[in-house]
């Protein structure tokens, strides 16, 4: 995690493991956004023609793979919860893709970012992030019962409280998300 007293000399390998973290913050973030505009168009004028239709899934796989896989946190025990409830949530969504049980692999991959919100939330002060726990796991509720308008509805917000952390992390130099490399457990 980061601490923005030290100044750590970061490597190549360093630098594209912060830019993809990054990355994937902002591809959950454009993630969230589509999700939401989906489901509020499709529960207003019914369901797109095949020719619009993507699963935002692949756009949420491809944010988890980016955040998880490159997540910098000190504690190797919290590092391993986040990434491998990430990794589960990717596996589920090849089972349960398009099925009744799909929000399961969400829940999993809500479970990372829940994760990765409440790293952020230690390390800087953005608004809003200490709630992303709990909209993610009423999100995940309310998709399991099917009460999509209450999902899509917490979606819009965890969508703007994530869309303002990419915006603020983006700003940031690259250091503050190493820290200093000798406090990592291996």
């Amino acid at each position: 995690m980061a601490n923005p007293e030290h100044i750590e000399t970061l490597d190549l390998v360093d630098k594209i493991s912060v830019i993809g973290y990054r990355l994937g913050l902002s591809l959950f973030s454009v993630s969230l956004a589509w999700y939401c505009i989906i489901g509020f168009v499709e529960s207003s004028w019914g369901q797109l023609p095949s020719t619009f239709q993507f699963n935002p899934a692949s756009l949420f796989i491809v944010a988890t793979l980016l955040s998880a896989g490159n997540l910098h946190v000190y504690d190797k025990n919290v590092r391993s919860i986040i990434m491998w409830s990430g990794w589960l949530g990717i596996a589920l969504f090849s089972f349960l893709i398009n099925s009744h049980f799909e929000w399961v692999a969400y829940g999993f991959i809500f479970v990372a970012f829940s994760g990765i919100a409440l790293k952020e939330s230690f390390c800087f002060r953005v608004f809003g992030l200490k709630l992303i726990p709990l909209l993610l796991f009423l999100t995940t509720l309310f998709m399991a019962i099917r009460l999509w308008t209450l999902s899509l509805g917490l979606i819009a917000i965890c969508t703007l409280i994530f869309s303002y952390l990419t915006v603020q992390k983006w700003k940031m130099p690259l250091h503050f998300d190493i820290g200093n490399k000798s406090n990592y457990q291996i």
